[in-house]
């Protein structure tokens, strides 16, 4: 949406701003303070948390020490979800770790079903293996980091599973 519409949206909430203001914003020149970013969160029907922070491939947000933290903590961080801390990253990665792994059992018994019976649709059969096959990737990349942050956050493996930890 161009500026002019933008401007007036945000008078509409009641909070006046010109459109040299918003164009200020949009170039750098000026920084928003929490009160603007409510009501840009709203006009553009997204969340305060969504526009704090970057995107793929950017640098981190000020004040936040690049190359320390990964994209996904960064997210997660801003959304309130975990304290840039060990101990609360590795909660987050060893929840994400668990959940993956649930999701993989799952699917695997999903598999397992359309085996045994015989009436398994072929097409949902590969939509099956690809959803097993992304969280497998999510399993390893969650333990990965986990590990980083804290190598004894897993247990050892005790058997040959599927997912090489129980």
């Amino acid at each position: 949406m161009d500026l002019r519409t933008f401007s007036e949206r945000v008078k509409e909430t009641g909070r006046a701003m010109s459109t040299s203001a918003l164009s200020k914003i949009e170039n750098g020149d000026r920084r928003v303070d929490v009160d603007d970013l409510t009501v840009f969160a709203y006009i553009l029907q997204t969340t305060p948390a969504a526009l704090l922070a970057p995107p793929e491939g950017a640098s981190p947000p000020t004040g936040v020490p690049s190359g320390q933290f990964n994209h996904e903590e960064i997210q997660v961080w801003v959304r309130g979800q975990a304290k840039f801390t060990t101990e609360d990253l590795a909660r987050y990665w060893k929840d994400e770790y668990f959940s993956a792994v649930s999701s993989i059992h799952y699917y695997e018994n999903l598999m397992m079903q359309y085996t045994e019976d015989g009436k398994g649709n072929e097409m949902h059969r590969g939509t099956y293996e690809e959803r097993l096959a992304s969280f497998r990737a999510r399993r390893d990349a969650a333990r990965v980091r986990l590990l980083a942050l804290d190598p004894d956050a897993l247990p050892a493996p005790r058997d040959d599973t599927a997912d090489g930890w129980a």
